[in-house]
């Protein structure tokens, strides 16, 4: 009796490994999806330094600050972006301390504005600080703090004394060189607050 043979079937073979390829595809796909884009991870934002301004939380005040870099470019709660500047908050005292979110009110218990400065430019820059409202009948100490970031260092802490409405002090210059360091920090005063600039594009 002859025995039976079976032949290999050239187009179910080809099947699969068609679909074993597709697979491979799909999972390469799927780690590339899963992985974050290093073109995305270049476009975060940095800092050289930052400027950090604080005053007393039992103080229902608003503080504002302004900064001037070496190119006249201005920044402050009416221009919160300019040059390499950005104001990271606009604290307006007690106003702003409550957000409301659908688990319920969060509260954000400090007097606090942040200015953050992205890149470096040389020159001098002027810090003042402004105070737009005023509902303390206390003087208003305002604390200010120059952080340089790349390395971190901390190259200025300043205090100011705020009394009434409309107040404006500087509390110190900065000069930065060609590579980022701070040569240089007076108090020479200039106004900042109510000098009239172009409005930003």
């Amino acid at each position: 009796m002859r025995k039976r043979t079976y032949d290999t079937n050239v187009a179910f073979l080809d099947l699969l490994f068609n679909t074993l390829l597709c697979f491979a595809a799909l999972f390469t796909l799927s780690f590339v999806m899963i992985n974050p884009s290093r073109q995305n991870a270049n476009t975060e934002s940095k800092a050289e330094f930052i400027i950090t301004v604080t005053w007393p939380q039992e103080q229902d005040n608003d503080v504002d600050v302004y900064i001037e870099d070496p190119e006249g470019h201005l920044v402050s709660f009416a221009r919160r972006e300019d040059g390499l500047m950005h104001l990271d908050r606009d604290d307006l005292g007690h106003r702003n301390d409550t957000i409301e979110t659908p688990d319920g009110p969060i509260v954000y218990n400090e007097n606090r504005e942040i200015v953050s400065i992205r890149g470096i430019l040389p020159g001098e820059y002027i810090v003042n600080v402004h105070m737009y409202h005023m509902n303390s009948a206390d003087p208003c100490p305002v604390s200010l703090q120059l952080d340089k970031i790349n390395p971190f260092k901390t190259a200025a802490i300043k205090e100011v004394t705020l009394m009434a409405k409309e107040e404006e002090k500087t509390a110190f210059r900065f000069t930065v060189n060609q590579n980022g360091d701070i040569i240089d920090v007076n108090e020479l005063p200039k106004n900042l607050a109510h000098i009239k600039r172009e409005p930003p594009l």
